[in-house]
Order: structure tokens, then sequence, then C-alpha cells
């Protein structure tokens, strides 16, 4: 039985926050469009996501991706970067993304197992 969505979520369910611009909106989904293979498996309306920075572009600045799955149930799952580069701290939040991604799943099917 596949755990593929009908209408699978993809990065495109960013929300741009704080110091982001639209016109970055395709660069920066580029980055992150590796965790469309982690997100398909939820239905898009369950998958809400955000991304915010504060402090751009100094060497405080902070890179938060959030990302919010309301069905089965309601988890949350938050990156962070404090990388000076943006893509790097980008490539940073993907990456620490996909591994909590991976991590909720494989519970999941280990409790479904128990």
């Amino acid at each position: 039985m596949s755990t593929r969505s009908q209408n699978p979520a993809t990065v495109d369910r960013l929300r741009l926050g704080t110091g982001f611009h639209a016109d970055e909106r395709e660069r920066i989904l580029d980055v992150l469009r590796k965790l469309d293979q982690r997100l398909q498996r939820y239905d898009a309306d369950a998958v809400d996501m955000e991304l915010t920075v504060k402090d751009r572009e100094t060497t405080k600045q902070k890179v938060t991706l959030e990302l919010w799955i309301a069905k089965p149930r309601t988890d949350e799952l938050v990156a962070t970067s404090t990388e000076t580069g943006l893509r790097d701290a980008l490539n940073e939040v993907r990456d620490d993304m996909w591994r909590q991604l991976d991590e909720m799943i494989n519970r999941r099917i280990d409790a479904r197992r128990a």
C-alpha cells in the first residue's frame, strides 16, 4: 500500500516570512526542492511551511524553517541555521528538515510494526 497522496505536498506550500522578499521565492524553492521527496507522502492541504530570517546579512543571521503537518495528527518541525551566507543557511535548514522528516516517518513505521 502506497503512502503517497493524491494531491501531494511540495515546497510550493512555503510562505516567505520576515526578512524575505517575493522576488527571492523561486531561488529559495530551488534550494528547498529536495524536500518534495519527503513531503509527497502528505496531502497538500495538511502541510504548512514558513521560512524566516532575522538579522539578515549580519554575523547574527538566523534562518528558521518551520513545517506543520496537520493530518493524520499535528506535528511541528523546526530547523534553524546561523550560517552567515544565505545559501549555506538554506542548505542547512533543508538538510536538517530532511533528517527530521526521516526520523518522524521512521518512528511512525516502527510504531505500526510494534
